[in-house]
């Protein structure tokens, strides 16, 4: 059996190297396609069998294994940057490593694509005691998980067991965070400033906002740690164009998610509650429009989940303590959506400064979680049922 540890160590110039290539070309939404080519010419130079890049832009590779009754694994890497990040990139070409950082725009989610790489040379070089392996690198993980969706949709059951990587080390995510996003319209008559009274429409935003904040449930979130995990917030207002009229229509844009499919309900109708109640008493009209949504989905058997803990083991393995948190909000919601089991490594201290010129990744952390993640792979073929 291959020293996962001693076999990074060997690995981790390498990795560096294709790391900084990757960061170096920047990936916005819709222009991930040199970045996708630039991966599938480094996992075929790593000895990656018919990589192929799928209908939407995925860079997907599989690896048959050596069990035919083993199970099906896959792990998943993030193409594509954030708007902000991609924009640095583009009129910029810093891209240095200082002591233990490497600096420069992109750098934390290539991350995961240079920990993918060097993963899929882990599964080469030893034994493989499974059935099959998918490692895919996928688009649109920042905006509405399109490359997974694609991914799902296309291969189902087949992808089996899901890892999906962040880059770095030390939190183990699961569970899908769930969002019921509300935008709340209160309307009224406009009426000019001179013929005196309130304003009605700010003053019904004004008593949501109150009644929000008096409200024994957390307006801003518990603890990460917190199980489940509940949060709702005011992200968005607007009211009013004409200096001297109140305004006819305000809007306040709710964000609130939930681990919980049952609790993301019951806060959503207090919300919407609390909305009616404003508009009763400030005398306007109130309409309510779904927001961003998608389902809470929870992993059977959380935190005793055998992906949960092997991946834990694996983390305290190579020196780290791992960080257990009962939430996700990344490509594992589209997996868990099919039916399919899943788990996230993310890295709990990655870096700093993103969407920045100066963006920043530790590499010692990116190094031990691959290191975690190529033990996790023993760690489940050692005991596939655990």
């Amino acid at each position: 059996m291959i020293d996962a540890r001693e076999f990074v160590r060997a690995d981790s110039e390498r990795l560096i190297e294709e790391w900084g290539r990757i960061a170096l070309i920047p990936a916005p939404e819709g222009g991930e396609g040199v970045r996708a080519t630039l991966i599938a010419e480094l996992a075929s130079a790593s000895g990656a069998p018919d990589v192929q890049l799928d209908a939407v832009g995925n860079v997907v590779t599989v690896i048959e294994g050596d069990d035919p009754d083993g199970e099906h694994l896959t792990f998943l890497a993030t193409m594509d940057d954030l708007g902000t990040v991609a924009a640095h990139r583009a009129v910029s070409d810093v891209l240095r490593r200082d002591g233990d950082r490497l600096v420069g725009p992109a750098t934390e989610t290539t991350s995961s694509d240079a920990s993918a790489l060097s993963i899929l040379r882990f599964v080469l070089a030893g034994p493989k005691p499974w059935r099959r392996m998918t490692i895919a690198w996928v688009l649109g993980e920042e905006t509405g998980l399109t490359g997974v969706r694609a991914l799902v949709d296309e291969r189902g059951a087949d992808l089996g067991s899901v890892i999906d990587l962040m880059g770095g080390v030390g939190t183990v995510s699961w569970n899908a965070i769930g969002f019921a996003g509300l935008e709340i319209d209160f309307t009224a008559e406009p009426r000019h400033t001179l013929y005196g009274g309130i304003s009605e429409v700010p003053d019904a935003i004004a008593r949501f906002i109150a009644a929000l904040d008096a409200d024994p449930f957390p307006p801003h979130g518990p603890p990460f740690d917190a199980d489940p995990l509940t949060a709702r917030r005011i992200n968005g207002i607007h009211a009013g164009t004409v200096f001297n009229h109140s305004p006819a229509i305000g809007t306040v844009g709710v964000d609130l998610r939930c681990t919980d499919a049952a609790l993301l309900t019951e806060i959503e109708v207090a919300t919407r509650a609390a909305a009616e109640a404003a508009a009763a008493a400030a005398g306007v009209q109130v309409r309510f429009r779904d927001g961003e949504r998608q389902p809470a989905i929870t992993l059977a058997g959380g935190r005793e989940h055998r992906l949960v803990r092997a991946l834990a083991t694996a983390i305290r393995d190579v020196g780290r303590d791992p960080i257990l948190r009962a939430w996700s909000s990344s490509n594992v919601n589209v997996v868990y959506a099919a039916g399919l089991e899943g788990v996230v490594h993310d890295g709990t201290h990655r870096g700093n400064g993103r969407g920045t010129p100066e963006e920043w990744t530790d590499i010692p952390g990116v190094l031990d979680g691959v290191a975690a993640d190529c033990r996790m792979l023993q760690l489940l073929a050692a005991d596939p049922l655990a």
